[in-house]
């Protein structure tokens, strides 16, 4: 049974429930009179809401994980604890499992549906999102922090910490929602929900002419020109950080595949931004989804190429347009299964594209290791949109395909079946690889793994039902041709038998 608190209840961050236990009238050792939570630190573990550590600490400012978010909550809504959670990342024997099980039967933590990620960190969008559905929190404020803006996928959750009276947002105008949740913070939150003595009286609203609705084009509340700094404070710490091109940095954002962005960086300053789910705002009001012929009715015809000193490099018309707009490269990627829809947009700085003035990158360990971990990202970033399962890396299929990828730049020439008589099968199987099913996709001469993407999302020929197919794991191996510098990609996906 849901049994619902009465009132309405936010925090921003969560606090551990431990198996040690505090003597709850004594300060915590770590927790002086001085620190800026201890009064909420105290109120919370005076209602046995939370304990501290055998050693009598409190760690205030320890991160939580999800195991432990669910764990708290479970305790606060005094659910049921009579199941076990039903995850493949989630051990029968897990402390956590039965507080698991409680959240997921409510809907207020379920996962993708078959992982959990227990370990991993929330943030404190993620808190928002996760608390409006346990607490049915309630709100219509119209304030927006400047690093929300109003598409953002958590906005309608951070309002509602703000009508609540919950939090105040940063100094700075800012919430944070891409920071992780502190021990200390769950304190203050909770306390600030359960007597009104501890709640805000103002939120520091952005000051005036600093709004990310500005922004012509945004990513998840970043736009190009934006600095890493402020970047990271509106999203947290990346989950990668790949080579590219271009030379500069991708940096990728995603909650388990979910709200997935890549951020290319130079010199501290956002410079590019790309992807392919509902995480942008960009300009004529269009949206993923929308056909090709929205985009030309918007624009115009797309650019047929891109003049870079005194050549012209010729860039697709079919499945993409781009457009050069407010100094800036805009790419719209359409999917031809779907009517010719946005299916992924990329935005490039105008002076970091023309000053590229080549097709192909300089090709090194470093960059060949990135383009694998990023047709990796992108692949199961597709997946998380059509609702397929997250697949897992794996070391050993991605030898097998990198060895493909080697002998097919090595040896010049560009098929499924090697100059042996080998199918991928065959290669798997030599490699020691059991497998109930399996598949293979191969691409060669596309100048990033984005470009190698989309073309096999737009293939007749099987590619995009191994991308999106019932697969659970996935290696990735690249190789380039030494002479000509073009890249060869191989995915083998499987299942182990």
């Amino acid at each position: 049974m849901n049994k619902k608190m009465c009132f309405s209840f936010l925090l921003a961050g969560m606090l551990v429930i431990s198996p040690f236990s505090t003597v709850a009238e004594a300060a915590f050792e770590d927790v002086d009179s001085s620190h800026w939570a201890s009064e909420e630190i105290q109120y919370i573990a005076d209602r046995n809401m939370v304990s501290g550590y055998e050693d009598g600490a409190f760690r205030p400012n320890e991160k939580v994980s999800r195991g432990q978010t669910a764990k708290m909550l479970s305790a606060a809504l005094e659910l049921e604890l009579d199941g076990e959670a039903d995850f493949q990342d989630v051990e029968e024997d897990s402390a956590f499992s039965p507080y698991i099980a409680a959240v997921a039967e409510e809907g207020i933590m379920t996962g993708d549906g078959e992982r959990f990620e227990p370990n991993e960190e929330l943030t404190r969008a993620e808190m928002a999102v996760v608390l409006s559905r346990a607490f049915d929190l309630e709100g219509d404020s119209q304030e927006l922090f400047s690093d929300v803006p109003s598409d953002y996928w958590a906005a309608t959750s951070i309002q509602r910490l703000v009508d609540n009276r919950i939090t105040s947002g940063h100094e700075d105008g800012t919430f944070g929602p891409g920071e992780t949740a502190t021990r200390a913070h769950f304190s203050v939150f909770l306390a600030r929900t359960m007597n009104e003595e501890f709640r805000v009286e103002e939120v520091n609203t952005p000051s005036s002419g600093v709004d990310s609705e500005e922004e012509t084009w945004h990513f998840r509340g970043v736009g190009l020109g934006d600095s890493e700094e402020s970047m990271k404070a509106a999203l947290g710490e990346e989950q990668a950080v790949l080579e590219s091109r271009y030379g500069f940095d991708w940096y990728v954002y995603h909650q388990r595949y979910d709200n997935y962005v890549q951020f290319g960086v130079d010199g501290g300053e956002v410079v590019a931004a790309y992807s392919n789910q509902d995480t942008w705002k960009g300009g004529h009001n269009l949206e993923l989804d929308d056909t090709k012929s929205d985009v030309i009715k918007a624009y115009g015809e797309p650019i047929p190429y891109i003049q870079k000193g005194g050549s012209n490099f010729s860039i697709d018309t079919e499945d993409a347009g781009t457009y050069k707009e407010n100094d800036q490269y805009e790419t719209f990627f359409y999917d031809t299964h779907r009517d010719n829809r946005i299916t992924a947009v990329m935005v490039v700085d105008s002076d970091v594209e023309e000053n590229f003035r080549q097709y192909y990158a300089e090709p090194d360990q470093s960059l060949k290791e990135s383009y694998e971990q990023m047709s990796f990202y992108l692949a199961n970033a597709q997946r998380e949109r059509y609702s397929k399962r997250i697949l897992e890396w794996d070391d050993a299929v991605a030898a097998t395909a990198r060895s493909h990828s080697v002998d097919m730049a090595g040896s010049h020439f560009f098929s499924h079946e090697n100059q042996e008589g080998e199918d991928p099968f065959d290669r798997m199987s030599d490699d020691g690889i059991q497998y109930s099913n399996a598949a293979e996709n191969i691409a060669y001469g596309q100048v990033s793994p984005i470009k190698a993407h989309q073309s096999w999302m737009n293939s007749t020929s099987g590619h995009r039902e191994a991308l999106l197919g019932n697969y659970h794991r996935l290696g990735v191996g690249v190789a380039f041709d030494e002479v000509r510098k073009q890249p060869y990609y191989t995915q083998n996906f499987y299942s182990p038998k």
